[in-house]
């Protein structure tokens, strides 16, 4: 009993219901699956149908069918191109075309069709537009009642759909696959009659497209395929040529055909039409193969491939009872290709790999192939012809690049250092190109580069080679240059070309790049300490780089430059591992800086300017260089602070004001201090502040006190005030000058002292600025006379001490610099003025590495300057003309850096000291 209906009523009630529902329900609808899906029934779906097909065909242009139009719709949506689509894809690619109809409709459509989720849309549509899924009383298609998605994919495919099918999975086999189809017919085929039956065809495809294969086809398939094919002379067979035919690329496009004919031309070199099979398996190279050079396969399994596939392809060409011959034609080349070609996806991996395995990027070069045969008579011995009826003339050639002498000899250093001064002449950029397009002429990564691959590489990146030349470029970096016709298998190593290419690192520069990258945070020595790529970004300080300080190069370029160079450097050597810097990536990369810049001035130069080298090391560097010249001043001196930075990076953040280190505290009296001071603390603090103690008895110091704060620190008037600041312009108008200024203000001084006692008069003095044009006002020009003329009750202006002021005053690093170098030359107590200027290295100057003068006016206004101070002492200068003529030096040259290469480089100085100035 439930709820009072006993169980044997409440079965009759069931029963009244389904024989109610079996009345209602199609013939070919069952009960169970419900005639009645969210409430629409068959007919209403059936109506959806039309309307939605009515859409379609509203919409479809003239010249496309309807299910042509559907399937374009659905491929926008189908970006594998699986050809299945999903409920999901199903939608929005029949969203134009289903307005006002509820998504639970669609669903009904789309499960009417495919009841396992997967949507076949070129059948779909064939259906649809048919309308064969609306037609009362309809089968549905074979094998969907067992759920199988392949069987119901091939109820309502075509045999020309079948074919596209076969096509597509014969070419996603490789090339075996349709070759081993072909070799099947030719089995098939004993008597070469080139035709089959349809039991032979029916079995050739079982074995091929099997059931339990990706692709089955069906025995009704295979029916229809041969009905196709099929000729009405010809009843119960087919010409499996013909079918074959159906399933390669016939014909193939001019992109690929072109790349066929190339490869066979580079095969056939007498054009004969004809290529022996060997000599085409021998010049076949599968390392350079693209799946060999990534990796995928190996050099063996590619040519094993090739050689099965060619032979067997020519074999089914010709059929069993051909004569057998080693020749390859023509047409046999090409129909091979029109076989495999199907297996490449695009023309572009097409024509790729004929290129590296055929070699048709190194076309065949007379040079190379011909030049043994060619025997040019100075190969050995000179020719020799008769000049006389009993004497022989000997060297008769002429000794030009083309033809040489028999005891030349090719130097090979020469070549290298031509080759390495072009480049530098194209910029850092350049150089990186040149290292990838090496890197990228050695496709099959073997580290080796044969001649092809070589002058490939050299005429991407400009590089011109003679013959001998490159001879002598494998020779010392290759396994030797095979002579005769195997020269075209020569092989020379990159790394070691590379490395000859870009020379050795001297120790000097090698110093200053692990200077650099310890001062980034790393250690040269520790081959596991590495820095983060940003602390490069952050203390490369671009604004240093000469070329940006001259104004011709942007701070932002020069960082662009050096940021892009360094990781593409790192990108082809394959550097920077896990993200960080190590030694070898900057020393990789510096390597190839140095091989850019001759100079050891001009690298030196850089490396100060771009990398925070002289925070780190300035201190100790210029003492040691003191210590070790004895150029500390008596009892000490002042200690020599540490070099700053010549500019600050972009991104380096401002200093913090309140960071900064607060000044040392006074332990000696106080300034206002009203206790005398007594003999003990004055002997214990030496330099305290005497301000209101009585001068002790015997003193005989000069030295005044301050009338304000009674102070002993006293002021140079003549460098302080108004009289300073304009001492102090006109220095730096006669910097801008150079050593000539410097030498038509002598000039001019002397010329106008009538009186030859070392003074000019007021007029004097004002002609005299007027025709150098010093760029001082009246007001200025006044101060300046009467500043170094009150000494004098003549009013003459004494012009020496106004040199004297105008050159001022060397700090202690730069007064060592110029001592040492004075120590260099010195010759009896003096410098002569000869070998001043003989000793002068005018390239390493710092004008001319940075551009701003040429060579030769550089070195003609240094000489004529050295002529002129050292005239008043016969042509020699003495230590204190040495110094005055170096603190004229000093005021051109406001950079230390720009001084210390003024004083050491320019003259053949290391700044460690080891002189190279050679017979000096």
């Amino acid at each position: 009993m439930v709820m009072g209906v006993a169980e044997g009523e409440l079965n009759q009630l069931e029963e009244i219901i389904l024989s109610k529902i079996q009345q209602r329900t199609p013939s070919r609808m069952s009960s169970d699956a419900g005639s009645m899906v969210m409430g629409v029934a068959e007919g209403e779906l059936n109506q959806l149908e039309e309307i939605i097909l009515s859409k379609i065909q509203q919409r479809t242009p003239s010249r496309m069918s309807e299910d042509t139009y559907i399937v374009k719709a659905f491929k926008y949506h189908d970006l594998g191109e699986t050809g299945w689509v999903d409920f999901n894809k199903f939608k929005r690619a029949f969203s134009p075309f289903t307005p006002g109809i509820l998504d639970q409709d669609v669903r009904l459509i789309f499960d009417r069709y495919a009841p396992d989720g997967g949507l076949n849309y070129k059948q779909f549509a064939i259906e649809f537009v048919r309308g064969i899924r609306r037609r009362p009383g309809a089968d549905m298609p074979l094998g969907s009642e067992a759920g199988s998605q392949q069987p119901q994919q091939q109820a309502w495919e075509g045999p020309e759909e079948c074919l596209m099918r076969m096509k597509g999975f014969l070419n996603s086999q490789g090339p075996r696959a349709i070759i081993a189809l072909a070799s099947s017919f030719r089995e098939v085929d004993p008597e070469n009659s080139r035709i089959v039956d349809q039991e032979s065809f029916h079995h050739v495809l079982a074995e091929h497209f099997s059931m339990e294969s990706s692709c089955p086809v069906q025995d009704v398939q295979v029916s229809q395929i041969f009905q196709l094919f099929q000729q009405p002379f010809s009843p119960g067979q087919i010409a499996y040529d013909e079918f074959l035919q159906s399933l390669k690329d016939e014909p193939l496009n001019p992109e690929r055909r072109a790349s066929v004919r190339a490869a066979f031309r580079r095969l056939d070199t007498n054009s004969e039409g004809l290529v022996d099979l060997n000599r085409m398996i021998k010049a076949y190279n599968p390392t350079r193969h693209p799946q060999v050079s990534d990796g995928t396969r190996q050099p063996d399994e590619v040519l094993e491939e090739f050689v099965e596939t060619i032979k067997d392809s020519v074999a089914f060409r010709r059929g069993q009872r051909c004569y057998p011959s080693s020749l390859v034609a023509w047409e046999e080349f090409e129909d091979y290709y029109k076989f495999v070609s199907g297996a490449f996806e695009s023309d572009a991996i097409f024509c790729t790999v004929l290129q590296r395995v055929w070699d048709l990027d190194k076309a065949p070069d007379q040079s190379i192939e011909t030049r043994a045969a060619l025997a040019r008579p100075a190969a050995g011995i000179p020719a020799k012809s008769r000049a006389g009826l009993h004497h022989w003339q000997s060297n008769t050639l002429p000794a030009n690049k083309t033809h040489l002498t028999v005891d030349h000899s090719q130097n090979l250093m020469e070549v290298i250092e031509r080759a390495r001064k072009f480049i530098a002449s194209k910029g850092l950029r350049h150089a990186v190109d040149v290292v990838k397009n090496f890197y990228a002429a050695d496709d099959d990564v073997d580290d080796f580069l044969d001649v092809y691959e070589f002058r490939r590489a050299c005429q991407q990146s400009g590089i011109t080679l003679r013959e001998q030349e490159e001879t002598a470029c494998f020779e010392k970096c290759g396994d030797g240059m095979p002579s005769g016709q195997n020269r075209g298998f020569a092989k020379i190593h990159l790394q070691r070309f590379l490395r000859l290419l870009h020379g050795p690192v001297i120790p000097q520069r090698l110093s200053l790049i692990e200077a650099a990258f310890r001062s980034l945070g790393g250690d040269p020595s520790n081959e596991g300490s590495s820095i983060n790529p940003s602390m490069l970004k952050q203390n490369f300080a671009a604004e240093g780089h000469p070329l940006v300080v001259k104004g011709e190069l942007d701070a932002g370029f020069v960082l662009g430059e050096f940021l892009d160079t360094f990781s593409l450097l790192a990108h082809i050597l394959g550097g920077c591992q896990n993200g960080a810097v190590a030694f070898s990536d900057f020393l990789a990369y510096y390597d190839l800086v140095s091989s850019t810049i001759d100079s050891d001035a001009l690298f030196d130069l850089l490396m100060h300017r771009l990398w925070p080298i002289g925070e780190q090391l300035g201190s100790a560097a210029s003492s040691a260089e003191l210590e070790q010249q004895g150029q500390q001043q008596p009892g000490g001196g002042m200690p020599v602070s540490p070099s700053k930075r010549w500019a600050t990076p972009a991104v380096e953040a401002p200093e913090n004001p309140i960071a900064r280190q607060r000044p040392p505290t006074h332990d000696g009296p106080g300034a206002y201090g009203r206790n005398p001071v007594s003999e003990a603390q004055d002997q214990g603090h030496p330099d305290a502040h005497r301000r209101f103690a009585a001068p002790r008895v015997g003193s005989t110091t000069s030295v005044g006190f301050s009338p304000i704060t009674r102070s002993q620190i006293v002021f140079n008037d003549t460098e302080s005030g108004e009289l300073g600041a304009v001492i102090q312009r006109l220095r730096a108008s006669l910097a801008r000058r150079g050593l000539k200024g410097w030498r038509l203000l002598g000039e001019r001084f002397a010329q106008h002292d009538h009186r030859r006692n070392g003074t000019v008069m007021r007029l004097d003095w004002q002609r005299l600025h007027r025709s150098l044009g010093l760029g001082l006002s009246p007001e200025e020009q006044e101060l300046i006379f009467k500043g170094f003329s009150k000494s004098r009750r003549d009013g003459a202006m004494d012009y020496g001490e106004c040199m004297r002021h105008l050159r001022g005053p060397l700090d202690e690093r730069r007064h060592a610099l110029v001592g040492r170098l004075f120590e260099e030359l010195v010759e009896g107590g003096c410098v002569p003025a000869e070998k001043l200027k003989a000793c002068y290295d005018v390239k390493n100057s710092p004008q001319c590495l940075v551009g701003m003068k040429d060579m030769r006016s550089e070195m003609q206004e240094f000489c004529e300057a050295v002529d002129y101070f050292s005239a008043p002492a016969g042509g020699r200068l003495s230590a204190e003309g040495f110094a005055d003529f170096f603190t004229m030096v000093s005021s051109i040259y406001r950079e230390e850096d720009e001084f210390k290469l003024m004083t050491t480089s320019a003259f053949g100085l290391r700044s460690g000291g080891m002189s190279t100035m050679g017979g000096c």
